[in-house]
Parts: structure tokens; sequence; C-alpha cells
């Protein structure tokens, strides 16, 4: 039985992934398929009718006696209308096709918040065992203080409650990663097996200038959700120039052949068929609900225009909110980066050698590692933050990566 478990290593991977294999997506585009079949159906004109009538009684005419009767009859929109009903289920599939592009991106945000959560979690997994590691050698050294009686047991006891905390910490780790996994699982319909991504994603991810005026501007250029406003606002333009092509009439033409025997009454009678050519028009009457028809289609449009309003305030509210997030945990990582992490380093080595010369005791040296270890961890939650900060806002402005931005 062949394997289809997705092995990822890097992010693109897994993006690539999405669309190929997600069910929902998939359904989603037959969907869209489907509506495209029906600019063929609605631009078409109505079937022409057939008709047969047999006559039991005879009738007497001057030519002879009638019998039965054959009639066709076609009617025939006028003209413009089929082209503009055409249009409109083109554009009602292309914003079904754009309602899809919208589920995606939102698979693709999920995708990526799981993603960098996995990095984050094997991140923090290395630095407990690192911590770990670095327990086991600090009890050795406080086992041989202790035989030399220049230190207490209660010193070894309490790396290994230390060491031991930290094991639960690593199971409760376990835990949520196997959850983000079931998570990307979903996404991709099959089995998924993410490969050790330390180090392999950017520290301090690239991206344009922090400029909310321009992410605004290529949100409502991106955006699947703009754009399918604007297809929509067209088709709403063209549903008023339908409802007022409704007040011109349809048209029938129709063909009669009248099958007609000979007959001695009256005298002249020659037995000829005849053939009957005529011509109807649908007359539209019903003003009330013609009138009705071309208001909604006006109401419509009304909407559509205040929703993209609507749409772009939301943008703006989620880009500046995203924005200052961003600079917030680009500071941070800075001053950790610049101040917090080298001191913690630094402090913890001078520490342990005055641990090793008797000049401290094994406490201190104990929380010189605890503090190194959660300045590490809280650098480590802070990055995965502002990783995900920048997928929302990559999402926000409708770009799988800002990458795709500076390329254009």
């Amino acid at each position: 039985m062949p394997d289809d478990t997705l092995r990822v290593t890097h992010l693109n991977q897994l993006l690539d992934a999405i669309p190929v294999f997600n069910i929902d997506l998939r359904a989603a585009r037959l969907r869209t398929d489907a509506l495209y079949l029906k600019r063929d159906q609605v631009s078409s004109w109505p079937d022409p009718m057939l008709g047969m009538t047999f006559l039991p009684s005879p009738i007497y005419t001057a030519r002879g006696t009638q019998r039965w009767q054959l009639k066709a009859e076609q009617i025939i929109p006028f003209p413009g209308k089929n082209g503009l009903k055409r249009d409109i289920a083109e554009l009602t599939a292309i914003i079904d096709s754009l309602s899809t592009d919208v589920a995606e991106d939102n698979l693709i945000l999920q995708a990526k918040l799981a993603f960098f959560e996995i990095h984050k979690l094997n991140t923090l997994e290395m630095l407990i065992h690192e911590f770990q590691n670095k327990l086991r050698d600090f009890e050795s050294i406080a086992a041989i203080q202790y035989e030399v009686g220049r230190g207490m047991q209660q010193a070894i006891i309490k790396a290994q409650l230390e060491r031991n905390t930290l094991s639960t910490r690593l199971l409760d780790l376990s835990w949520q990663r196997q959850s983000a996994i079931a998570t990307l699982m979903q996404l991709v319909n099959r089995p998924v097996l993410v490969e050790k991504l330390i180090g392999q994603e950017s520290l301090r991810p690239e991206h344009p200038v922090l400029d909310e005026h321009f992410f605004l501007s290529a949100a409502m250029k991106y955006r699947p959700e703009s754009i399918a406003l604007d297809s929509s606002a067209v088709r709403a333009s063209t549903s008023i120039d339908l409802a007022d092509k409704m007040f011109y009439p349809d048209f029938s033409v129709g063909v009669t052949y009248f099958g007609i025997t000979s007959s001695d009454i009256p005298m002249n009678a020659d037995g000829k068929d005849a053939l009957a050519i005529g011509f109807s028009v649908k007359v539209p009457l019903q003003r009330g609900r013609l009138n009705a028809r071309r208001e909604e289609t006006h109401l419509n449009l009304a909407r559509i225009q205040a929703e993209r309003e609507s749409l772009e305030i939301d943008f703006k509210s989620q880009i500046a909110d995203l924005v200052g997030r961003i600079r917030s945990d680009e500071e941070q990582l800075e001053l950790y980066e610049q101040a917090l992490i080298p001191q913690s380093n630094s402090t913890l080595e001078a520490t342990f050698s005055a641990y090793t010369t008797g000049s401290t005791d094994f406490l201190n040296l104990l929380d010189a590692e605890r503090v190194r270890f959660r300045i590490h961890t809280g650098y480590e939650d802070i990055r995965s933050r502002h990783l995900k900060t920048i997928a929302m806002l990559e999402r926000v402005i409708g770009v799988n990566s800002f990458a795709d931005m500076t390329q254009e």
C-alpha cells in the first residue's frame, strides 16, 4: 500500500499541497465549474414548440375538408436580453470562484499558524533538553561538592526537581505539537510528517516598509473579497440593464400547416393543403412587477457600494492593529537580541565560575540558569508571535508572502 504521507521540511511545501489535496476546495472548484456552464443555458433561445391537431369531425373549407394541423412556434427574446443574462451568469461564476479563493486564503493562514507553532515547539523542546543537560552537569558538580563537604544535599535534590519539572513541560509540548499536526492533516487530507524545522525559517522575516496606506491599497487590490465586490458591482449594473430590457417585448414566430383533403362540398374544393405564418408579441403590461425588479437591482448596487466602504474600513482597522503589533514585536526582539540574551549568558557564565570556586551557592547558579532559560523561551514566544502576526498581515493584504509583492 503506497505511503501518502506528506513530508514537510519547508512552509512552501505545505502551502502548495493545500489547493491540491483539500477536499472542500476541490468541491468548491467543481461548483464553480458547474456555474460557468449556466452561461450557455441562460443565453440560448427557448426550445421551439411543435404541435399536432387532429380533427375527428372534419371542417369544410373552400379548399376542401380540413383533417389535421401541424404547427411550429419559436419565441425570440428581445435583442440583448440573452447576452445580458449570459454576462450575469459568468459574473456569478467568477464571484463564486473568488469566494473559494477566500476559503483557500483562510486555509493557508491556518497552515501558516500551525507551521509556525510547530516551529516554536521544536525550538522550545531543544531549549528544554539543553537545560536538562546542564542540570545534570550541575547535579554532578553539586554531588562532588557535597562529597568533599563544600555543598549541601539540598542542591542535588533541587537540581533533580527542576529536571523533573521540565519533563512535565516536555509532555505538554508534545500534546501541543500533536494538536498542530492534526490541524495540518485536516487541511491536506492526509498524514503529515513535519521534519525538524529549527533554524529553517528566518529569524527576522523581511517585509516591506510598514506603510499602512500602502497596505490598504494593496488589500483593496489583491483581496478576493474586494475583487468579488467589484465583480458584484458589475453584475448589479448588468442586472440593471437587463431590468430595463425587460420593459421591451419578446416576439414569437409561428408556422401552421393545414392538411386538407378534396371534397365535393363546396363544388370548387381542390383539396390542396394550406400554409399560414403567424407573428405575435409578448406585451410587458405588468409595469408594477417590472418597476419593482428594476428598483431591486438599483438597491443591490447601492448595497454593494456600502459593503465595499465597510470592507475598506475593516481592512484599515486590521492593518493598523497588525502593523502596531509587528512594530512592538520587532522592538522586543531587538531588546532580547541586543541586551537580554547576551546579559543572561554573561550572568550565567559569571555565576558558574563563582560557584566552582565556592564564591556563591548552588541556588544562585540554578537561578541564573532559570533566568537564562526564561529569556530564551520568551524570545522564542515573541519570535513565533511575530511570524504569525506577519502571516495575518499577509492574509489581510491578500498575498501568500510579502516576497510576492516585492517581485511585482
